[in-house]
């Protein structure tokens, strides 16, 4: 039954886009889910804490803490509906020889990531033309290119150049959108404070469709992200807070809380997130595991009145 829910809210979607209507707005909801097992856990407060390849998503500025190569991938079957969302990420310079060579501007060095994020959902039930029925599978893709560097002393900057991609039945759509980050890091009584600003999809990113009648426009929400989290006893302890709103668009205003413990190789985490324009909040939970250097396992748990989720990352280090 939820299955067949989630492909009947799928289906009105699809014929509201092939129907020649006004510009359609709050466009790729799937890009604003979230991306790594460890940052959902958190409640998605991770403004303030973006490292690794997954920055590119979260902040690009934080791009500037990865040191050498990672490589990261992330699988759910969302709400346990059979809709199949997945991430692969690579930052950083692998190592060539002794060295890792690094392109500067002048004595800043950058610091890239390239991420791809996409959901796909087979099998939607399809009425054709005549009463024919039949199924179709629908994919959405979202490609990201970031870089981020050093800003003065304790400071970060980054974007993040974003294409966004569809292909539902005969209609295939395009789009560009741009993310600008920021960081900065300093102590206080011995203990880590990062306070971090992130604005996606600036001016509202434009999603032109082709093949569809009336090849209709749709355009991602202006969001503003504030986050700041503390790193306690050695990074032993982490608290995290983010607030987001937008910039053009109601009902996107949010508050997302975090909280994560390490002990070892283990680290448990829990989340809070909690929408400002009347629907209830929603609770996460999940691990991060390091067994070794160069791997880190994680885990996310989100549960949904649709269905649970759960989420599964592994990170690579080179």
């Amino acid at each position: 039954m939820r299955r067949h829910l989630v492909f009947a809210v799928l289906g009105l979607a699809v014929l509201g886009a092939a129907q020649e209507v006004p510009p359609g707005v709050d466009a790729a909801s799937f890009a604003r889910i979230g991306i790594g097992g460890w940052p959902l856990a958190l409640g998605g407060a991770y403004v303030a804490l973006a490292e690794g390849p997954t920055a590119g998503y979260w902040n690009p500025a934080g791009l500037t803490y990865l040191q050498g190569f990672a490589a990261e991938g992330m699988y759910t079957n969302w709400l346990g509906a059979g809709i199949h969302y997945q991430h692969l990420g690579l930052g950083g310079y692998p190592p060539l020889g002794e060295t890792r060579p690094t392109l500067r501007i002048g004595e800043i060095p950058l610091t890239f990531a390239l991420n791809w994020l996409s959901v796909m959902v087979p099998d939607i039930p399809w009425i054709e033309e005549g009463g024919a029925a039949g199924t179709f599978t629908a994919w959405s893709h979202l490609f990201l290119l970031s870089v981020g560097f050093p800003w003065g002393e304790g400071g970060a900057l980054g974007a993040t150049l974003k294409v966004y991609h569809d292909r539902i039945l005969e209609g295939v759509s395009l789009g560009v959108g741009l993310d600008l980050g920021v960081l900065w890091e300093t102590e206080i009584a011995g203990q880590t404070l990062r306070l971090g600003l992130v604005t996606t999809d600036v001016g509202s990113s434009r999603i032109q469709w082709y093949g569809t009648t009336g090849e209709p426009v749709n355009f991602v929400p202006w969001l503003v992200r504030a986050g700041a989290a503390l790193l306690l006893w050695e990074e032993r302890l982490v608290l995290a807070v983010a607030a987001e709103r937008g910039v053009d668009r109601p009902r996107f205003e949010r508050v997302r809380l975090g909280a994560g413990v390490r002990v070892e190789f283990l680290s448990l985490g829990v989340g809070w997130d909690q929408p400002l324009y009347g629907e209830p909040g929603r609770w996460s939970a999940g691990l991060r595991i390091t067994p070794l250097d160069w791997l880190t396992l994680e885990y996310a748990f989100l549960p949904a009145p649709l269905g649970d989720s759960h989420w599964l990352s592994l990170r690579l280090a080179f």
